[in-house]
Order: structure tokens, then sequence, then C-alpha cells
């Protein structure tokens, strides 16, 4: 089944622009894209002006921390697992942005949410649409 990905700036619940503003990321930001749909991310950064953007590609990343890392299509809980592991860091303070399917079970027993919870992040935000959730997750722990 072909992951669901953020197009043309979309995202569930608003555009990209507007979530990344919501999140206190701004152009002057540090941030680190990952995942197959990275680099058309990369590429809508670019045309926005960001100034300090990177792509990370899958497997163990530099150990520099940013301000945001975004994961432009969805990724079911072992995905998540294994980018907090061996994927990009996001420094305390910063963010991740990343989609997760839909739980079947209540939203009080959502995987991804206790997983982020786990690894010392806390869900700023959770965005519902078309069977997925994008999360907007600040590091709180180190």
């Amino acid at each position: 089944m072909p992951a669901a990905r953020l197009r043309h700036g979309r995202a569930p619940g608003g555009t990209l622009g507007g979530i990344l503003r919501r999140a206190g990321v701004d152009k002057d930001s540090e941030i680190l894209v990952t995942g197959p749909a990275g680099l058309a991310a990369l590429l809508w950064f670019c045309r926005h002006d960001y100034r300090h953007v990177g792509f990370v590609r899958r497997g163990p990343a530099p150990a520099n921390d940013s301000d945001c890392v975004l994961v432009p299509e969805t990724c079911d809980v072992a995905a998540l697992e294994r980018l907090l592991d061996e994927g990009p860091r996001v420094r305390r303070g910063g963010v991740l942005i990343v989609m997760t399917p839909e739980p079947a079970s209540p939203a009080n027993d959502d995987p991804a949410h206790r997983l982020l919870e786990d690894r010392g992040f806390r869900i700023e935000r959770c965005l519902h649409g078309a069977h997925r959730e994008l999360h907007v997750a600040r590091r709180i722990a180190a």
C-alpha cells in the first residue's frame, strides 16, 4: 500500500507553512527532512525561502540535533520507532512532525502517542484526516 504523503504543502488540518509557524519553526530554523518523499519536501522548503534545511537518507543519521525533523509520509509505529532510534535527532525544545495511520482504538490508547511520550516528546497537535494523524511533537527530555 503506498504511503500517504504531504502534497503541495497540504497536511491534514492545514498547510505545511501554517503547521510550521504554529510549532515555532521559522525560515532560520535548522530543519531536517527524511524519508522517501523527503526530496519533494526539501524542494518546498527551498521554494519558500527556508535557509537551513537538509535531507537525511534512511539509516543512521548525523549526530547533530535540529530544530525540526519532518517526515512527509505516513509511517507505522515500527517505522516511527526506527526513526526515533536511528534517524535525525530533534534538539530539546525542537519539534518532530510525522504522520502515522489512524489508530483502531480510542485516542487515549494511541500507540504513536505512547511511543513519542516514552521517548521524551509531548504531543502539541494531532491533526486527523484521510485515515492518518499528523503529529506535532515537541521534545522535552534530553
